[in-house]
Formats: C-alpha cells, sequence, structure tokens
C-alpha cells in the first residue's frame, strides 16, 4: 500500500546527502588557464582532479536515479550545471582551509589517514567488495594513493571545523535558555494517531464494534490491518497537519486523546482512527539537537568566510564545461 502521507521531492537533496570525500588537486606550478577551474591565493584547482572528483558524484547519483537527471532544468540552470557549480565551491572551501590549518600548524599524520581509509575499506563489506569499488574508482583515474590524499584533505576539513565547535557554549544551560526565548518559534499543532486500515466497509464497521466492545486496538490492528503500521499496532507517530490526505487529517486533528473515530474513506479504503496524544509545543529534547545545529553551522559559516577574505579566489567556469 502506498504511504497515505504526502510526499515531495527534492533533488537538492541528493547533493547535500553526498559525501564528497574527494578534495583537491592544488599545485604552485604553472599550467595552461585552460587546464585549471579555479585559484586559490597560490595555489589552483587542476583541471583533471575536479573532473576526477565530478566524475564519483556523477557516477553516485546515477547509480540511484539514472542518468536523465542531469538535463533536468533547475530553474535556469540543468542539475548538472548546479552540480559542477557546487563541487567547485567546496573545492575551493576545502583550499582555503588548508592554507588556513596550515598557518595554525595543525597537522594530520599519516597514521589517521590509514584509519580512516581502513574504516573506509572495512565499510565496503569484504574484501571483494572493495577490490571492486577500487577497481571502478581505476576506471574513473582514481587510484589508491590519490584516494588516501584526498582523505587526509577530508580529516583537514573536519578538524578545522571541530575547532569551531570546541570554542562555542553548546552547554545543555544554554540551549535551554535559547530555547526558553525562542519558545514561540516551537509552537506546533501535532498529533499521535493509531489506526486501523481495510479494504470494505463491512469489514471495518465489525472491527468498530470490538474496539468499542472493550478489545485491545493494537491487536485488532496487527491482525487486520493493511498498512504497514500494523506491524505497530497500528501507530503512524506524530504528525502535523497536511502530512495525511485530508479526510483522515480532518478527523485525525478533531479527535480527543483516547477517543476513537467512526469509520472514515479515504482513497487507500476505510480506516479506524484512534488519538494516541495531541502536543502545541516541541519539547526542549526533541530540539535539543536543531538548536545546536543552528549555532554551529552559522558559526563555520561565518569563520568559512573570515578565511576566504583573506585569499584571493578566482573561478574559471568557462573551463568545467
Amino acid at each position: 500500500m502506498k504511504s497515505i502521507r504526502t510526499k515531495r521531492k527534492t533533488f537538492f537533496a541528493i547533493l547535500l546527502s553526498l559525501t564528497l570525500i574527494f578534495a583537491l588537486g592544488c599545485t604552485k606550478e604553472k599550467v595552461n588557464e585552460k587546464d585549471i577551474v579555479a585559484k586559490v591565493g597560490d595555489k589552483v584547482i587542476s583541471k583533471d582532479v575536479y573532473n576526477k572528483k565530478l566524475a564519483f558524484i556523477k557516477k553516485t547519483v546515477e547509480s540511484q536515479y539514472g542518468d536523465k537527471i542531469w538535463s533536468m532544468d533547475m530553474g535556469g540552470k540543468t542539475y548538472l550545471q548546479i552540480v559542477q557549480e557546487k563541487v567547485l565551491d567546496q573545492m575551493i572551501d576545502e583550499q582555503a582551509i588548508m592554507e588556513y590549518m596550515k598557518k595554525e600548524k595543525i597537522k594530520v599524520d599519516d597514521k589517521e589517514v590509514e584509519k580512516q581509509y581502513k574504516a573506509y575499506m572495512d565499510s565496503m563489506k569484504g574484501q571483494e567488495a572493495a577490490e571492486k569499488f577500487l577497481k571502478e574508482l581505476k576506471e574513473l583515474g582514481i587510484d589508491e594513493t590519490f584516494l588516501k590524499e584526498q582523505m587526509k584533505t577530508d580529516l583537514y576539513v573536519s578538524k578545522f571545523q571541530e575547532n569551531i565547535v570546541k570554542g562555542l557554549d553548546l552547554t545543555d544551560e544554554t540551549l535551554k535558555k535559547y530555547y526558553d526565548e525562542h519558545i514561540e518559534e516551537y509552537k506546533t499543532e501535532q498529533v499521535k494517531a493509531s489506526h486501523i486500515l481495510v479494504e470494505k466497509e463491512e469489514k471495518a464497521k465489525e472491527l468498530l464494534k470490538k474496539v468499542k466492545n472493550g478489545e485491545d486496538f493494537a491487536k485488532l490492528a496487527k491482525e487486520n490491518s493493511t498498512c504497514p503500521s500494523k506491524e505497530k499496532g497500528g501507530d503512524l507517530g506524530y504528525f502535523a497537519r497536511g502530512q495525511m490526505v485530508p479526510e483522515f487529517d480532518q478527523v485525525a486533528f478533531s479527535l480527543k486523546v483516547g477517543e476513537v473515530s467512526d469509520v472514515v474513506k479515504t482513497q487507500f479504503g476505510y480506516h479506524i482512527i484512534k488519538l494516541m496524544d495531541k502536543k502545541e509545543i516541541l519539547k526542549f529534547q526533541e530540539v535539543r539537537e536543531e538548536i545546536e545545529r543552528g549555532i554551529v553551522e552559522p558559526a563555520i559559516m561565518r569563520k568559512m568566510d573570515e578565511v576566504k577574505k583573506s585569499i584571493k579566489v578566482e573561478k574559471f567556469l568557462e573551463n568545467i564545461k
């Protein structure tokens, strides 16, 4: 059965969810202008290494969404053009971070890189899978040495972020104070409901009688519901207005806690809905991570802007097309 929750897809999420482990190909040597995609200070980011990183990302995306995604119109640009520019921006940021870390005399040693590499290869679930993966990378022009070098850059970026976080006050006391001062932002109308879904109205009415006669709702859901939620006794968890189909939504939000609805018809069949809980304000522990991210992410961006302002950056977008 299709989910009764309405769904939205955003292709930007594909890019954001990728772990971009390939980073920089920088040198002080003079190269042909057509062979570089950016300059960061006195270093250049080579077109060759940029293309390897882009090839890896394209391979990852295509394995999930196919190759037609690249021509998709994203408001005046194709999805490929957006990814090309995002990859370049990240490489520039990473090179700027590398230069900053060197000035701060913060280093990543080879042991850290080897540990990271081993953990990554272990995640390939067996030697056969790891060898297959390395073979695929080799076809893209990426060898083990190159991969380790880029992992080293990734570790530098992680340390850069960790140093910023260390300087922030992220205690429960501080975060709770922020929560209390911004309580209006966490007001919400959510309900938690369970339901039993069946195909026939007669069956639904029969089950409703059993519920009203005191039979266990969760047990009846497990034994009769056609929705995957039956495995949890019909529990749908918390949801806000608009997340369910209109007929279901309207009834669920009109019930009192503990109350059971009459039979409700939707495009999926016939439902019996039981309201388990209702809340109007999200609790601190529910939004703690969100509050923390709201402090950490801007702090990292501010530092990143500060670092980049101290370094001359030039882009050569014409060379990535």
